[in-house]
């Protein structure tokens, strides 16, 4: 069975794509039964039934059935209606907002307050996909109670489906918090950008005797209840065998081509950000010059009074 998919753009509007099975062998998802947001009441007067979000489960069942998956960073509207149209299942609205958003030189000091109007627009921007909220740095560290209640912060405020959070067995209590919270936490191992100091700078983990700590953090977040794991800067044997013994999925960003899913930052994989590249990003456009021509016409045309032309006046 496929992840849930967008409806057909030509699709007749009475015409509903069939709704796909659920993640659970015994059981369908049905619509719930005390009310809905805009969603529920646009479907209640259209023959049409809105899309299904894409579940937890839906991406531990697309492991075990082999079907890979895509992951973006979106901090806005706009990128998250199209990243979602164009078929990323699942979107971080990630705390590396405080390099690609907010300017500053790594991602420690964003905060809650300052990552949850964003994660609030992705979310509301979305009917179909997985919004995962980063817990930024100093918003979980302190205590297991600290964590559910930031947590607690990014589902109720920002509307999000799922909390992402640093560490291996350091953190395992924290997921395990949350979890039993009923929140849903996808874990991050390897390369941790948040302790970037702690790490000595963006180095690979993992390699040689330091795998055994890589596969017991792995095996600890899992334990703990997450439902999927991040795997930064990983060397790509090491990241396959993880892949191969946890039966939640692995999303790779660096850690080779056998993880059940990939997820970039999305400024990195457009090409808007310049400069050098970490290696493992992979610039599928050239934004940064698409909107740069643009910009310069634009400002070409206003300083020449060609614009706005007068089909583009009122009289």
């Amino acid at each position: 069975m496929p992840l849930p998919q967008n409806p057909t753009p030509d699709r007749p509007e009475s015409s509903a794509p069939a709704q796909p099975e659920s993640s659970t062998s015994d059981q369908s998802e049905m619509t719930p039964p005390y009310g809905g947001g805009p969603s529920q009441a646009a479907a209640a007067g259209a023959a049409a039934a809105p899309p299904r979000r894409v579940r937890t489960l839906d991406l531990i069942k697309a492991k075990a059935e082999g079907r890979r998956w895509a992951m973006l960073t979106s901090y806005d509207q706009y990128t998250a209606a199209l990243f979602e149209q164009a078929g990323v299942e699942a979107l971080l609205v990630g705390d590396s907002a405080a390099n690609n958003v907010y300017g500053h030189e790594t991602t420690l000091p964003v905060t809650v307050d300052e990552l949850i109007p964003l994660a609030r627009a992705v979310s509301g921007a979305t009917s179909r996909a997985l919004i995962v909220a980063d817990l930024p740095f100093g918003s979980y560290e302190i205590s297991d109670e600290q964590a559910v209640a930031t947590a607690v912060r990014f589902m109720k405020e920002a509307g999000v489906h799922a909390v992402k959070l640093e560490g291996g067995v350091a953190v395992a209590s924290r997921i395990k918090a949350i979890t039993t919270a009923g929140i849903p936490v996808m874990a991050h191992i390897g390369f941790t950008p948040q302790a970037e100091h702690n790490l000595g700078g963006y180095k690979v983990q993992g390699r040689g005797d330091a795998g055994d700590a890589l596969l017991a953090d792995a095996r600890a977040v899992a334990e703990a209840g997450a439902f999927s794991v991040v795997m930064e800067m990983v060397p790509a044997g090491l990241a396959a065998q993880v892949t191969a013994e946890m039966t939640i999925p692995t999303v790779g960003i660096g850690a080779g081509a056998d993880c059940d899913a990939q997820v970039l930052v999305w400024q990195d994989m457009a090409g808007l950000r310049t400069g050098k590249a970490p290696r493992f990003v992979k610039r599928y456009a050239d934004l940064h010059s698409v909107l740069s021509d643009a910009v310069g016409r634009y400002v070409d045309e206003v300083k020449s009074g060609e614009f706005p032309e007068p089909e583009r006046s009122f009289e």
